[in-house]
């Protein structure tokens, strides 16, 4: 399991509410931490009344997502009120079965802005970190081509290039 900011053991949780008990000027919702069970979702939605009717007999179907606490660098802005819960569920699951390194790829390719348009990107990024090398010494355009001259890391070419995209 990669180090998370702030020392948590998840990736990120979100405030899941009750949309129809938001509509009414009630807010209903609990926060949920990622990755989670189907059993333990199951047991938040019934405690938000998910499921549940209304004084008219009208079932509360409906959710969204109020807020977020993330603690991986720049997925906050990824995140939407609608995420599919199995996605995110996944993409957490997929973040915590990372070693470190490839945490620290993950957090490379995201601050460049690769494959990072959805929560669909960010899983398939997840599959394809071996497509990126981190040089956490490399500082300036000295380094870079001191690396490349030596020929040093997997793939000097794809670790090089992804690295003159944040320099």
């Amino acid at each position: 399991m990669p180090h998370y900011d702030y020392d948590k053991d998840y990736p990120f949780a979100a405030f899941i509410t009750n949309l129809g008990k938001y509509n009414k000027g009630v807010l209903v919702g609990e926060w949920v931490k990622f990755p989670t069970t189907a059993e333990e979702l199951k047991k938040v939605f019934e405690r938000i009344g998910i499921g549940a009717k209304d004084d008219f007999g009208q079932t509360y179907e409906e959710w969204f997502i109020t807020d977020y606490d993330c603690y991986v660098d720049g997925l906050y802005d990824l995140l939407g009120e609608y995420a599919n819960l199995d996605e995110l569920n996944y993409l957490a699951s997929k973040l915590d079965d990372m070693s470190q390194d490839e945490y620290e790829r993950f957090q490379a390719a995201m601050e460049i802005g690769d494959h990072t348009g959805s929560i669909q990107e960010l899983i398939n990024l997840t599959e394809n970190l071996d497509c990126y090398d981190v040089y956490p010494d490399i500082h300036d355009h000295d380094d870079l081509g001191t690396v490349l001259h030596r020929g040093t890391g997997r793939h000097a070419g794809a670790g090089a290039s992804a690295q003159l995209h944040r320099l």
